[in-house]
């Protein structure tokens, strides 16, 4: 699946899907002054192999939620959400370290734990320092390549992992 985010002016950018199908689906995204959570998520789910979290929902054909986490499974016709719930810890994790210049906590164990308690979730386990380093080398990455980005640009990058 494809995935593109529009650096748009005013207070909202614009990102889009485009499935394998060849369906798609887009909405606005509110700015936040660092890279749009939305695309936190690609690159927490796609560095850590994520394929229920928010980018796999939508590859498997359902659209954009209608409400803010923690969502209801029935709503998108799936047995069950932990992943995408534990995803959302995660992503809250990863901007909080964006908002503090990338600094990674030694407490990331207990503040994912915390979170996922949160969400009613077990925290995910075996996430390994070296994958930590993964999502933030590609977070600043893509942070360096979305402020770069002129009104009206598109950052495109590619989803892999939808639920089978």
């Amino acid at each position: 699946m494809r995935i593109q985010f529009t650096k748009q002016s005013g207070k909202y950018d614009r990102m889009k899907c485009i499935r394998i199908d060849g369906t798609a689906t887009s909405c606005t995204m509110p700015k936040q002054g660092i890279l749009p959570h939305d695309f936190v998520h690609y690159v927490v789910e796609d560095t850590l192999d994520l394929c229920q979290g928010f980018w796999g929902i939508l590859a498997i054909g359902v659209g954009f939620p209608d409400a803010e986490p923690p969502w209801d499974a029935a709503e998108f016709n799936l047995p069950d959400l932990t992943q995408a719930l534990q995803t959302e810890s995660l992503v809250e994790y990863f901007q909080a370290e964006m908002w503090n210049s990338f600094h990674v906590s030694e407490n990331f164990a207990e503040i994912l734990q915390v979170t996922c308690q949160a969400r009613n979730v077990p925290a995910p386990e075996n996430i390994s320092l070296d994958q930590l380093e993964q999502v933030q080398s590609r977070l600043q990455y893509f942070t360096q390549q979305w402020q770069q980005l002129a009104i009206g640009e598109t950052l495109e990058v590619e989803f892999t992992d939808p639920i089978a």
